[in-house]
């Protein structure tokens, strides 16, 4: 390891009790999407103690901030940090946003202090709703990453990976309308909108066996009806499409939609079906970043795990699309732990994730040292890049 390197290790050590500190408000004041106004405010204060200027609500998202260091390290290419800190409902931090904003802003930091004036800038861009919000996909639209250049953050999880595929994803609602009628006394007068959603359930069912490995269908019933002696003339679903690809993943909810479209018809039903926006898009992985990822890992003393091929989703997917974006994944528990449970939650605070917080810190600002300092680096990044879907 480098002088500066060892150097930026030994800032984020010193960082350790802020780092901890965040981790640990953001646990005891969860927020879910959109609402994480004790988060936003408690973060953009830690920047501005640690030489930060930071600016509120940008791309019209009120807990949305950027920070930029207020000496003149914002010049091109320039890196953001992604801070996430929207917690789950019920569970709190069972994915473990906590370990990520504190992440984040522990390695912007301790970057910000070793970096150089003329290698580049650092900022840190607080993202909020990544679960289901679509936060990043909103601030990206507004323009908040125009004038960045590389996008990075690191993810808990169960194994240590320096990248891993995501699914894309399209949320939505399917409807359908009836007409009531007394069950026993009338059947014949009604149209039974129950029947048409579950129909329409079977078909999914039925089309599962048919799609590729990276293909998901899932949902629920949310709405079946009143009263067992009416006939429902309203009955509603929530769904996922997943897929590995863009296309692939508009092509299964266009299927899905020709179940739902089938049922109506057969039934005598009408139908809708909304989609909860955004859609999601698959992770565009930069082999370039990974590889450079996985050499800070090994000099951290982590050997990198084969990929479990498990996969979810996420708006830095859609990030991706719009510039090199980098999600690593750090281990704080064993396989046998979920995400999204109360048990990761817990864990984010124990000393394997305290240990992992300041790991995953130092790997993401020696990777974005290695980035701002290469030419050759950035190029290659840039031209893998480049490369289709």
């Amino acid at each position: 390891m480098d002088v500066v390197k060892t150097q930026i290790c030994s800032e984020v050590d010193s960082l350790a009790p802020n780092m901890y500190g965040i981790s640990e408000f953001l646990k005891a004041n969860p927020e879910t999407a959109y609402q994480e106004y004790k988060a936003c405010d408690y973060l953009s204060r830690i920047l501005k103690e640690k030489g930060f200027v930071v600016e509120k609500g940008v791309g019209q998202v009120e807990t949305a901030f950027l920070g930029t260091p207020d000496i003149d390290q914002t010049s091109r290419p320039t890196v953001a940090f992604l801070a996430e800190y929207d917690a789950l409902p019920k569970i709190g931090h069972g994915c473990g946003h906590n370990l990520i904003a504190a992440a984040s802003l522990g390695a912007a930091i301790a970057l910000k202090n070793v970096l150089k004036i003329d290698s580049g800038g650092l900022v840190v861009v607080g993202t909020p709703a990544e679960e289901g919000g679509g936060g990043k996909v909103r601030l990206a639209e507004a323009g908040v990453f125009d004038d960045i250049d590389l996008a990075m953050m690191f993810h808990p999880g169960s194994i240590n990976i320096a990248g891993k595929g995501m699914l894309g994803r399209i949320k939505f609602k399917i409807e359908f309308f009836g007409r009531t009628a007394h069950a026993s006394g009338s059947p014949d007068k009604g149209i039974n909108a129950l029947d048409a959603m579950v129909a329409t359930y079977s078909s999914i069912n039925a089309i599962r066996q048919h799609l590729r490995p990276d293909g998901r269908i899932h949902g629920i019933i949310t709405h079946g009806g009143d009263a067992p002696n009416i006939i429902p003339d309203y009955a509603a679903g929530l769904f996922y499409v997943r897929a590995g690809s863009r296309s692939y993943r508009d092509e299964i909810f266009e299927r899905v939609t020709n179940c739902a479209r089938g049922a109506a018809l057969a039934i005598g039903a009408e139908y809708n079906i909304e989609i909860d926006p955004p859609k999601l898009d698959p992770m565009k992985r930069n082999s370039v970043l990974e590889a450079t990822i996985t050499a800070n890992l090994e000099a951290l003393g982590i050997t990198p795990d084969p990929d479990d091929g498990r996969r979810g989703s996420s708006d830095i997917g859609n990030l991706s699309h719009y510039l090199p974006s980098m999600h690593p994944v750090l281990a704080i528990v064993d396989s046998d732990i979920p995400g999204h449970s109360v048990d990761f939650c817990e864990a984010t605070t124990s000393d394997r994730g305290r240990q992992t917080l300041l790991n995953a810190a130092k790997m993401l600002a020696m990777t974005a040292y290695d980035y701002l300092t290469s030419v050759e680096m950035r190029e290659q990044v840039r031209e893998d890049f480049k490369r289709s879907e």
